[in-house]
């Protein structure tokens, strides 16, 4: 929770000075950008941390549910600096589309555990 909050908060930095050097052009991809690890980082860790009784997620599940805060993290940076620059890209919504499959992936595999995997 406290590295995702890290994160947010670097987002948040890096967005100022980011829109201090953009000659005054905003993309809401970059304005809202610390959202993304702060609603699917933190909150989510609140919860776990605020009610213990909740089943805690395996090693797999985690690692493919921080992929896709990642992935979609920096998707919207990279579509918040295009947008800035006035150009886009197809990899940037390849991105996003990955990042949100992997988010749901890791909630589906903390919800529905697959026997044999042992959890570590």
């Amino acid at each position: 929770m406290m590295v995702y909050f890290g994160v947010s908060v670097f987002c948040l930095v890096f967005y100022m000075i980011y829109d201090r050097f953009s000659h005054g052009i905003r993309s809401p991809y970059m304005t809202w950008l610390f959202a993304w690890p702060f609603l699917l980082g933190v909150l989510p860790g609140i919860v776990f941390w605020r009610f213990s009784k909740i089943r805690r997620p395996g090693r797999f599940t985690v690692n493919l549910y921080n992929s896709g805060v990642a992935a979609v993290t920096v998707s919207s940076m990279l579509r918040g600096i295009f947008e800035i620059a006035g150009t886009a890209s197809d990899y940037q919504q390849h991105l996003m589309y990955a990042g949100g499959a992997m988010l749901f992936l890791g909630i589906a595999a903390h919800l529905f555990p697959i026997r044999g995997f042992r959890r570590a």
